[in-house]
């Protein structure tokens, strides 16, 4: 095998000459730098120091690429877990690094061989490099690298045992984290604190350190460092004789570890653990646990733990009398510990080993006399540290005494020196009384400066009380306009109720006479987009505040452009203008744009224009141009000139006053387009030539809709196809007519319908009855949908539950999903959703080419739901005045929720705002979106009043 395993390398190795060769000769050449960093994508371990080696000895390779290459390898193999060979690689690059001279990357090689050291166990050669690194760090790295190596070198000190060593590097670390480092450093370095102090037996401390180290861990979610700890208060609860709480800490490590298979820690912690098993007499369970732990330090390969293992062992094995067993343990144990420099782990070795050679026969009082031995050593072990470090203090402190004394000599030669040189000095008085009168001066201009300042202040403070004042005074004044705009809404919208109503009803009398049908259809078109420009109105408001909204829909801009020429037909005519409207789309070309407000933009676009305009054309045009549409509006008006250009999209502003005087408006349609076209990302650009004409660029971003979208979108579900579908479905929906409907559409789908008008009907029926599939709503009396589903999944139904509800923001789904629906389906009902989750969640297969439309007659419903509309609006009322804001959401809701179904949709729309602005608390919009609902309600109702009558 070994034979056959040397060919492969061979043959492996020619296959690489040979592809090398070929690459030279080749078109596509492959760098070295290529090569190095392929490295890292090969599979076997094997394979890549191979491949490494041999680009080590490629006779192009530069200084530079050695080094990164000795790098990757180092870095792979400590991937691999062979440390060894990553030790000898970052030696190798230390080696070349010294005649490139950069210390960067020096200290990096050797952070890397102490790091690895560490890891093996050999604590004495990772101390080594440790200092070699701290000292390029101090001179060539930022603190916190400095930082990070005093950390390090602490580990390597408190597993030799250098306690004293450990806590100054630590107390350093701890310096350099608080001023760089994160939170995450702090915790860590706190809980490496604790571990000395555990050492040192100051266990209330160390206890204090950890339950603080576990707290920052849970803070950051570092479930690594929350094992640390618990494994440090395990030894902290053994030591202390609180061997229940050792055990529970313990046994909590140790689980993380099995979690993340790691090894080393596992080795460890089950030594501890049979620690406390010993502590507490139970040898057989000991047994088993230090059998894991030789079983975990053989898989680490580290002899640090091994020889922990091993103490433990013997100390089981002294116990049930096994004393040549023992005193083997023990032997091996001692050699690990004399191989690693670990002189306190020898002497616990050489104390079983004595005992083993003097065990008789009372072997558990041997150990109890061996236990009482280790902690008096330690005891004395903490109090010759405590003695070194008093008399480094005392040293201190006659340190300091020496340089006071020294201070004091100099003192008094120097006030000798004075006496002596007195009457020499006697002509400077003059020179300080001169002094005295300059720092007299001094002292009065630094008080005519202290009064300037506090005057100053005064009037700082005095201008700011005025400035919020003003400030008060502005914001009453807001309050005050947005008050204004809500009443004169108000006042607009009830007599245009009558003329709406009045003339939806002579548009009824009079169907037959064609010329009329027509002038009352244009009456009523712009009627309804007066009520529109009305709220936009009060949207001006909302967009300098950055509340208004788009409210997006699909709409075909042929039909945009036909109701613009509908519009505008009439004025042209009068001023004798042609009106000429075109576009270049491709058609149908059906869009997703808020159709509000680019005909608004349109609108004010066109009538300035036709305003503007005495003799000749105005003309729009629609092309699509850079991913959306441009619309352009020329004119041969009077243009205008560059000043005039300046300023027109301001507020209040025209091209001069004698623009307002000849031809009168605002000034505030073209600044109002231009901030929705901005909200709709689009832009709206001018170019103009004064007594010539203007023209109008208005581009918008959109896409055009795929082909299968040609029809036009329904007020509500018409039409479902009948699929042969069997099961029983529980509704649970609170609207009366919102309920009669989706029974109605669910029975012509061949289903069993139960329905439920709450919460607590639905749990009742559905455990009764246990339906194949709960439609649930959420928002019902006596009890919500989550109440119900939880109550539901508590009893034990698992059948799927699909929340049926208005509410269709992408985070409003993704919490009812969390709470535990199946899924979610929007109201109004969409076709293909609601039979894609009857197919999914009732397994029925049907043949789709069987599938028939049929018309779902609702003119009913529709009616009973319109007859209630004045109800509704009086509930409004009467919440309102009651000040139930809570009451005034959840009607709102169930209010939305069934006029989207049934086709009123300016009422949904206005429903839905003012429940978004109940839930967000904005209370500066409840009363004007109040009003604007009630006269919405009050305009439908009058106008369904007249289609019955």
């Amino acid at each position: 095998m070994a034979l056959i395993h040397k060919c492969l390398i061979v043959i492996f190795t020619l296959g690489l000459s040979i592809f090398g060769y070929g690459s030279e000769q080749g078109s596509s050449v492959q760098t070295l730098e290529q090569q190095i960093q392929n490295i890292a994508q090969l599979e076997r371990w094997q394979e890549q120091q191979m491949v490494g080696e041999q680009l080590l000895n490629h006779p192009k390779l530069s200084l530079l690429q050695k080094v990164s290459l000795f790098e990757l390898l180092g870095k792979v193999a400590f991937q691999r877990g062979e440390l060894r060979q990553g030790i000898q690689f970052f030696k190798r690059m230390e080696v070349e690094l010294n005649e490139l001279q950069d210390l960067t990357r020096q200290f990096t090689a050797v952070k890397m061989q102490g790091i690895g050291w560490y890891h093996l166990g050999e604590f004495a050669a990772s101390e080594k490099d440790y200092t070699r690194a701290l000292e390029l760090a101090k001179s060539h790295q930022p603190p916190i690298e400095v930082a990070h190596i005093q950390n390090n070198l602490g580990l390597a000190y408190v597993k030799m045992h250098d306690l004293m060593s450990a806590l100054s590097h630590y107390l350093d670390a701890y310096e350099l984290y608080k001023q760089h480092g994160d939170e995450q450093d702090q915790a860590d370095i706190i809980l490496n604190i604790s571990g000395v102090y555990i050492r040192l037996l100051r266990y209330k401390k160390a206890e204090e350190l950890l339950q603080k180290a576990i707290s920052l861990f849970e803070k950051l979610g570092d479930s690594y460092g929350i094992a640390l700890s618990q494994a440090n208060l395990g030894v902290l609860y053994t030591q202390t004789a609180r061997f229940e709480l050792a055990s529970t800490y313990l046994q909590k490590a140790i689980d993380y570890y099995e979690a993340v298979n790691d090894v080393k820690h596992l080795s460890y912690e089950y030594s501890n653990l049979a620690k406390v098993s010993i502590a507490v007499g139970d040898m057989s369970l000991a047994e088993t646990q230090v059998n894991f732990a030789i079983y975990y330090a053989e898989k680490a390969e580290n002899d640090s733990n091994m020889s922990e293992a091993l103490y433990v062992q013997a100390q089981v094995f002294l116990v049930k009398g096994q004393v040549a067993e023992a005193k083997e343990a023990a032997q091996q144990s001692l050699e690990m510990n004399q191989a690693l420099g670990a002189e306190l782990r020898e002497k616990r070795a050489l104390s079983i080993i004595a005992l083993a050679e003097s065990a008789q026969g009372d072997t558990a009082q041997a150990l109890r006399t061996l236990t009482d031995y280790d902690h008096a050593t330690f005891q004395l072990l903490n109090q010759a540290l405590l003695e070194k470090a008093e008399k480094y203090q005392k040293r201190f402190e006659e340190s300091e005494l020496s340089q006071e004394l020294a201070q004091l000599k100099q003192a008094q030669q120097l006030q000798e020196l004075r006496t002596k040189q007195h009457q020499q000095l006697m002509w400077m008085s003059g020179l300080v009384v001169g002094f005295a009168l300059l720092a007299l001066v001094a002292w009065y201009r630094r008080t005519i400066e202290r009064k300037a300042k506090l005057d100053l202040s005064n009037e700082v403070a005095q201008r700011t009380a005025e400035l919020q004042k003003t400030a008060d005074q502005l914001r009453s004044a807001n309050q005050v306009k947005s008050q204004f705009l809500a009443n004169i809404s108000h006042e607009i919208r009830t007599p245009l109720t009558a003329i709406l109503g009045y003339s939806e009803n002579m548009l009824h009398e009079h169907h037959d006479n064609e010329a009329l049908k027509a002038s009352l259809t244009v009456l009523m078109r712009q009627g309804r987009h007066l009520k529109e420009l009305i709220s936009d109105v009060l949207d001006l408001s909302k967009i300098e505040a950055e509340q208004l909204e788009l409210e997006l829909t699909e709409f075909k801009v042929e039909s945009l452009l036909s109701d613009i020429t509908d519009m505008f037909h009439h004025p042209c005519l009068e001023k004798s203008l042609e009106l000429i409207v075109d576009h270049r789309l491709e058609t149908p070309y059906r869009v997703c744009l808020d159709y509000v407000r680019v005909k608004q933009v349109l609108i004010n676009l066109l009538s300035n224009a036709i305003k503007f305009t005495h003799h000749g054309h105005v003309e729009l045009l629609a092309e699509p141009q850079n991913d959306g549409i441009l619309f352009s509006v020329s004119d041969t008006g009077i243009g205008m000139s560059v000043a005039q250009l300046e300023k027109i999209f301001e507020h209040f502003q025209q091209g001069d006053n004698s623009i307002t005087r000849r031809f009168g408006g605002s000034g505030l349609g073209l600044s109002l387009s231009q901030q929705l076209a901005a909200m709709m990302g689009g832009t709206i650009r001018v170019t103009s030539e004064l007594h010539v004409g203007s023209r109008f660029a208005f581009w918008v971003p959109c896409t055009r809709l795929n082909q299968q979208d040609e029809q036009e979108p329904c007020k509500q579900i018409k039409e479902l196809g009948t699929h042969a579908f069997s099961g029983q479905v529980l509704l649970a929906e609170d609207h009366d007519d919102n309920r009669i409907l989706f029974e109605r559409i669910l029975s012509n789908l061949g289903l069993q319908v139960e329905s439920a008008s709450d919460g607590k009907q639905a749990v009742e029926k559905c455990l009764s009855s246990y339906p194949d599939l709960v439609l649930m709503d959420i928002q019902m009396p006596h009890m919500d949908g989550l109440e119900a589903l939880s109550l539901l999944r508590q009893a034990g139904y698992e059948g799927p539950i699909y929340a049926l509800t208005a509410n269709v923001m992408e985070h409003e789904i993704k919490y009812y999903l969390d709470s535990g629906f199946d899924g979610h389906l929007s109201k109004p009902l969409e076709q293909g959703k609601l039979v894609s989750v009857l197919n999914a969640t009732l397994n029925n297969d049907y043949n789709r080419q069987t599938d028939t439309d049929i018309s779902l007659d609702m003119a009913d419903l529709k009616q009973s739901f319109a007859s209630t509309l004045e109800q509704e609006r009086y509930k409004l009322i009467d919440l309102w005045q009651e000040e139930d804001y809570a009451g005034l959401q959840f009607h709102c809701h169930k209010l939305a929720g069934a006029a989207a179904i049934f086709g009123f949709l300016p009422i949904a729309d206005i429903a839905k705002q003012f429940e978004a602005a109940l839930k967000q608390q904005n209370s500066a919009q409840y009363q004007d979106l109040f009003l604007i609902l009630c006269d919405e309600l009050k305009v439908q109702a009058y106008s369904e009043q007249l289609d019955i009558s």
